[in-house]
């Protein structure tokens, strides 16, 4: 039920592989890790932070208070305990003693309320997920309470990523170079800034057997292919996969998990309200395009049978999930068609799109076909890589195809249902969805199940998106690593990575 947040901007950047040596043993007898990432690394800032594949950058050198164990389930860190008061409204949290910054400043409870606050205080969606933080009291110096403006099962497992990262008071606000608690320090030496990132390690660091290795690289490779071909040729340990070279990479000898992280891809229709494309404001466009897609053959073609077809924005896991609703859209093109010229439009419509094929090339074109087979004229608009993430959130595309996930349901809704969501571009609102939203925010228990269970109905029967599938996940590692991926993420934090025996 927890999961980080992966979206398509993990993969629509573009790089070339840097000339550097992976495997695991650097000079002097050291060893080192070396990782790919398919997106850039943001800010140091946390206020700027997002929660995607690039909290790998941050987990070096911020620490968290809560750690999420390979079952996602939170376990002591800098925290060594925790309680909630009777109404659930307030955290206390334990600190552990004797933590430093690697700035020597001493990591207590005034740390902790003023980076969580800090945090708070942004616009991305490591802020959105502590969203409902009102405050943070200073107990004492080992002794933190959080307080929230209503109950939420979204806390424990924030606290254990980006949102629950702590940060020196002394650079909290745009620091050139992050200051954390964590197990390795970047070496700004050898740190090329939008390419490569070294870390060495925190001599300092209070759980130091928990990471074998002594140094950790992380290269900026968005290109699926120069991924692949880095780690067949031991420039990387490890790097995520398209799932149609996993056969290529297995027979390689490299070792390939596969999983599902729970995040949901297919066609998202940002523009609900018809202000870009009048069609996409009316009920039964939006239901046509749900019939649009065979989900069984994009399953089979573009991800090699790895994937469950699905109807609704969350996964099996999560709050809310109904397995009946998987069947309220079957694939139908002629009742696509009825359903377009019912609602006035009978030769279909124009729509532009942006044209993420050169990452997800068999994604775009089913999407491409399926639209076309119903009438629908597709027009791709192609930018830079580097630039379609922030035009996707800047509103410039009705609908596209895109894949997302999120730590719990409750993260999801906060993500893209809500008027104020990242993923809601539109600034869509809906006076029934927003009533359930604010009501699953303020009930527990089976109420709050309930209550998640009818909005999750409610966003499927209005067809608010189109989607296709639970994506699968396929991730390598090099013959003399072994990782273990965790529930819901897209990239396994570095916490479990180990030379493999």
């Amino acid at each position: 039920m927890r999961k980080t947040v992966a979206f398509v901007g993990a993969g629509i950047l573009t790089a070339t592989v840097a000339a550097c040596g992976g495997g695991n043993q650097a000079a002097g007898g050291d060893k080192t890790l070396t990782l790919a990432e398919s997106v850039a690394a943001t800010p140091w800032d946390l206020a700027k932070a997002s929660m995607g594949p690039e909290s790998q950058y941050y987990q070096p050198v911020y620490d968290t208070l809560i750690r999420l164990n390979t079952k996602g389930e939170p376990t002591p860190n800098l925290a060594t305990s925790w309680s909630y008061d009777k109404p659930q409204t307030t955290l206390t949290l334990k600190l552990r003693q004797g933590v430093k910054f690697t700035d020597g400043t001493p990591l207590d409870a005034d740390a902790v309320k003023q980076s969580l606050l800090h945090t708070k205080s942004g616009t991305a969606s490591a802020a959105g997920e502590i969203q409902d933080i009102s405050g943070v009291d200073v107990v004492d110096a080992q002794t933190v309470a959080i307080r929230l403006s209503h109950p939420t099962a979204a806390l424990l497992p924030a606290l254990g990523q980006v949102s629950g990262m702590i940060v020196s008071p002394k650079a909290l606000e745009n620091p050139r170079t992050p200051v954390g608690s964590g197990p390795y320090k970047l070496d700004t030496a050898a740190t090329t800034a939008g390419q490569t990132y070294t870390y060495v390690r925190n001599a300092d660091y209070w759980n130091a057997k928990a990471f074998p290795y002594d140094k950790v690289v992380i290269k900026f490779l968005a290109d699926p292919t120069a991924r692949t071909n880095a780690l067949l040729s031991g420039q990387l340990d490890g790097a995520t996969l398209n799932l149609n070279r996993v056969k290529t990479v297995k027979g390689r000898g490299l070792n390939v998990v596969t999983y599902q992280p729970g995040d949901i891809e297919g066609l998202y229709i940002w523009d609900r309200a018809g202000k870009k494309v009048p069609a996409l404001g009316k009920l039964k466009v939006r239901q046509a395009l749900n019939h649009a897609f065979d989900k069984d053959a994009i399953i089979k073609s573009a991800k090699t049978g790895l994937g469950t077809p699905t109807t609704q924005l969350f996964a099996k896991t999560e709050d809310g999930y109904k397995a009946e609703l998987n069947d309220t859209y079957a694939y139908d093109p002629a009742k696509a068609k009825k359903l377009l010229a019912e609602a006035g439009y009978p030769n279909g419509f124009s729509v532009t799109l942006p044209d993420l094929s050169a990452n997800f090339p068999q994604e775009q074109a089913a999407l491409n076909q399926s639209l076309k087979d119903i009438g629908i004229k597709v027009k791709l608009d192609t930018l830079p890589t580097d630039q379609i993430f922030s035009a996707m959130l800047s509103g410039k595309y009705a609908m596209s195809y895109f894949k997302l996930g999120a730590p719990t349901a409750w993260d999801k809704v906060q993500l893209e249902l809500t008027k104020k969501s990242t993923w809601n571009p539109f600034k869509y609102g809906d006076p029934k969805a927003d009533d359930l939203i604010t009501r699953i925010g303020n009930a527990t228990g089976a109420q709050r199940e309930a209550l998640f269970e009818e909005l999750n109905t409610y966003v499927v029967d209005q067809a608010w998106n189109a989607p296709w599938s639970v994506i699968a996940n396929a991730y390598a590692t090099a013959k003399d690593v072994k990782v273990t991926p965790q529930p819901g993420t897209q990239y396994p934090p570095i916490y479990n990575y180990a030379p493999a025996k």
